[in-house]
């Protein structure tokens, strides 16, 4: 909440310290500094996204139904928790002495991703295109329309939804 409020900035162990009541060198306690705060909480972020995009997946759904899963928690996430987003944001664009370790991390939580995507290249129901640039056309439309509900630009029903979630699945499909 804090990073999202003030960026990277304007956080400092002090404002941290003083939010959660504690004195400040409790932190330093667990944390050397405030890169490896904001390292620990990337990494915490990366695996929390990961279950809550995965949540009630399951191997033998068929393709469309983990879709239809993917995009709904990924609509449902920016909804319940849109500083997540800001945050991530920042911390995906921020320089951090252990970017290795956020890669290999990254590729881990999000595998099942990954090899969806890629069994469905490889079966030819998809696109044979990068799967980030199929991530991104998937993805991006349940939470840039999060975004527009968060603003009041737009006030959706499930058909509409529906409508966008089978948009974004029928554009990543090989004609």
């Amino acid at each position: 909440t804090l990073l999202a409020e003030r960026g990277l900035y304007g956080l400092s162990m002090k404002v941290i310290a003083q939010t959660a009541e504690f004195a400040a060198w409790t932190i330093y306690c667990y944390f050397d500094n405030k890169d490896a705060l904001l390292h620990e909480l990337h990494k915490y972020i990366l695996t929390e996204a990961a279950h809550t995009i995965f949540n009630g997946w399951q191997e033998q759904q068929s393709p469309k139904q983990k879709y239809d899963l993917l995009w709904q928690n990924a609509y449902q996430a920016v909804l319940k928790n849109p500083q997540r987003l800001t945050v991530i944001d920042m911390l995906y664009f921020t320089p951090d002495q252990h970017h290795q370790e956020i890669v290999c991390l990254d590729e881990d939580v999000f595998c099942p991703l990954v090899n969806f995507y890629q069994q469905g290249i490889d079966e030819g129901r998809f696109n044979n295109w990068e799967v980030p640039a199929l991530i991104t056309l998937s993805f991006d439309s349940a939470i840039n329309l999060a975004k527009k509900v968060l603003k009041n630009k737009i006030i959706p029903d499930q058909m509409l939804l529906n409508r966008v979630r089978d948009a974004s699945w029928s554009i990543i499909q090989k004609q």
